[in-house]
């Protein structure tokens, strides 16, 4: 069977994304191909494609059009913007868990997760913060938001923040041009699993990735829980898009009260998963 093509995507509207092309391109020797995509050329490396795009990645529900199949992942490399502005290298799965939409995709629709490739891609952000350039940079999982949702293929985003200065660090741009590199060629060997609970930014969670045998993809946060209540949908649909089978529910104890706890317990059980309390 034909390996299947790994999509790369930067946006020309994102300098976050333009650094960190940048860098693929410098690292790993992409050669323009004839193909064309969005009026620029298609780079590649063997099965490995790099595309730029006009579009904002949250909107980009369009790029796998660059290539004639299904790609085999899609992964966007893109800035992150918070309020806080603090540095940050992260990965997460697009998705809007509630009934809004309002930063790409479509309402109540979650894109395919792929726990392996951004477990892969959060231990290289984490390896790379011994560079002395990083030391001042969080390394994180994001809970599930914005888009695109509606990509056939497992999609990630791999993301620097969260200012213009840190969006166009060179040395970012290394760390994340990498990480995207190994969740696209070497996906992690872990137990796949959803998480539940904790903040936008989820420590626990990604303390157990960091340190444990398991890869999540999804993230449902505790204020997604607080604002819908005990919906079956919130644990349910984010097992059912986990690309190659959902194996557990990993579940911060303290970042859930305790109603919602035991309900996603008895969702998860009924579901046969494993059950994880961290």
């Amino acid at each position: 069977m034909r390996r299947g093509d790994i999509l790369i995507v930067a946006s020309r509207a994102d300098p976050a994304s333009l650094n960190i092309a940048g860098k693929l391109m410098e690292m790993y020797g992409f050669e323009p191909t004839d193909a064309y995509f969005d009026g620029s050329p298609i780079y590649a490396h063997g099965h490995i494609k790099l595309v730029f795009t006009t579009t904002e990645p949250i909107h980009a529900e369009h790029v796998e059009e660059a290539l004639p199949e299904t790609p085999e992942a899609v992964i966007f490399a893109s800035r992150h913007a918070s309020a806080k502005g603090e540095p940050t290298l992260s990965t997460h799965t697009p998705g809007n868990l509630d009934f809004k939409a309002e930063h790409g995709g479509k309402p109540r629709e979650l894109a395919l997760s792929d726990p392996l490739r951004m477990k892969s891609a959060l231990l290289s952000l984490s390896g790379a913060r011994d560079v002395e350039e990083l030391r001042g940079f969080s390394i994180c999982l994001e809970a599930t938001h914005h888009g695109p949702t509606g990509l056939r293929a497992p999609t990630l985003f791999v993301e620097i923040g969260s200012t213009f200065e840190k969006w166009t660090d060179p040395t970012a741009g290394e760390a994340v041009a990498e990480a995207i590199w190994e969740a696209a060629t070497r996906p992690a060997q872990a137990k796949k699993a959803v998480g539940l609970g904790g903040g936008h930014y989820a420590p626990k969670l990604t303390a157990a990735v960091l340190e444990t045998g398991l890869a999540i993809g999804h993230i449902v946060p505790k204020y997604v829980f607080q604002v819908l209540g005990l919906d079956r949908w919130l644990v349910e649909e984010p097992v059912r898009r986990t690309f190659g089978g959902c194996e557990a529910v990993v579940i911060d104890k303290k970042g859930l009260r305790a109603k919602e706890r035991h309900f996603a317990i008895s969702v998860a059980e009924e579901l046969d998963l494993e059950i994880v309390l961290i």
